[in-house]
């Protein structure tokens, strides 16, 4: 017979072999590689003949197509001249009833561009994740565990660029914003 001693050795002993033997080589959830690339789009009305009325139309119609966008991303609104800088303002009015945050609906005065005219430039971040291996019921610990989830995540998430740099993802509009 084992002395009591010799049997509580004997158990943490056991013990320590089944929890040495039962980890995990890996850890549960490996992190995926993500890449997040900033895509601008770019939209530029030159007004033609000093016609308004035209270039205020094609304006509207493309602040009408890519409103969510917009809403969204918001715009750097670039101008030149005076009918430039009237279109560019109403193109900021525009957003920010639409609920586009003040911060994300710039006005900037550029020389660069041709005389009467407006650009709308809006910056998406896109991400890019690799693609993830079939999950195998039964094989745990065998492959990316949770890579899918991980991909979803990042591509499911509308300021990716923000969780990178470590800020945080509310934006709140007052309907008194300017």
């Amino acid at each position: 017979m084992m002395s009591r001693k010799a049997y509580i050795q004997h158990i943490l002993l056991s013990t320590f072999v089944f929890m040495m033997l039962g980890c995990a080589p890996k850890p549960s959830i490996e992190a995926s590689n993500v890449l997040v690339t900033p895509v601008t789009y770019e939209y530029q009305i030159n007004l033609k003949n000093n016609k308004k009325q035209p270039a205020k139309q094609e304006l509207f119609a493309y602040l009408e197509q890519n409103r969510y966008a917009l809403q969204v991303h918001g715009a750097e609104i670039k101008w030149q001249g005076k009918e430039g800088k009237a279109l560019a303002n109403m193109a900021r009015q525009w957003l920010l009833r639409q609920g586009t945050p003040s911060e994300k609906a710039e006005l900037v005065s550029s020389s660069v561009l041709a005389k009467n005219s407006i650009l709308l430039s809006t910056t998406v971040h896109q991400v890019q994740a690799p693609e993830c291996a079939p999950i195998v019921i039964g094989e745990y610990h065998h492959g990316d565990d949770g890579c899918t989830q991980q991909v979803m995540r990042w591509q499911s998430m509308v300021y990716p660029d923000k969780k990178l740099s470590g800020t945080p993802r509310l934006s709140i509009s007052s309907p008194n914003a300017q």
